[in-house]
């Protein structure tokens, strides 16, 4: 029985999620797995995004949506209501089960901040956040870094932060 546990143990760990992308050299793989997991969601899909071009993930999101995920998009405003930056997130807010909310930053004088996180959280369980936008650029010309953790104690730590954004005016 022992021998079993420690098994079960074993395989759980070795499939866990814990890893480090360094664009632009793992941007294929960072990019495959985030699709990965945007397509192959369960239940909801919760993401802060500050500029939004992929197509990829586009196509993602759009398979998700279709199997009746419920997804969440905080977008920054100013990047997401100007044609010039190709966002698809305009895109995305005509399909069913997407929700947007376009947020600004904070408003310091006559100058409003940014929304300028990078988080994408996968049915509460798996978590995904660093420096890269959701842009081809981010994933193949520029140096980013992403993260992806599938612990659920870790994961729930950005749960209340996502919130917070969801809520924000």
């Amino acid at each position: 029985m022992k021998q079993i546990f420690i098994l079960i143990v074993c395989i759980i760990f070795l499939n866990a999620e814990d890893k480090i992308y360094f664009m632009p050299n793992d941007g294929k793989k960072a990019q495959k797995k985030i699709s990965y997991l945007i397509s192959h969601a369960h239940k909801n899909i919760d993401i802060a995004m500050y500029a939004f071009t992929n197509k990829v993930f586009f196509k993602a999101l759009k398979i998700a949506a279709k199997k009746g995920i419920s997804i969440r998009i905080v977008a920054d405003r100013s990047s997401n209501n100007n044609q010039k930056y190709f966002s698809i997130v305009p895109r995305l807010k005509k399909l069913r089960n997407i929700k947007v909310h376009l947020l600004s930053g904070r408003a310091i004088g006559k100058y409003k901040g940014i929304m300028h996180i990078k988080l994408l959280i996968i049915d509460k369980r798996v978590v995904a956040f660093g420096s890269a936008n959701y842009t081809y650029s981010a994933f193949h010309k520029n140096y980013e870094l992403l993260y992806i953790n599938d612990d659920r104690t870790f994961t729930r730590r950005f749960i209340p932060i996502f919130e917070k954004l969801w809520k924000a005016k």
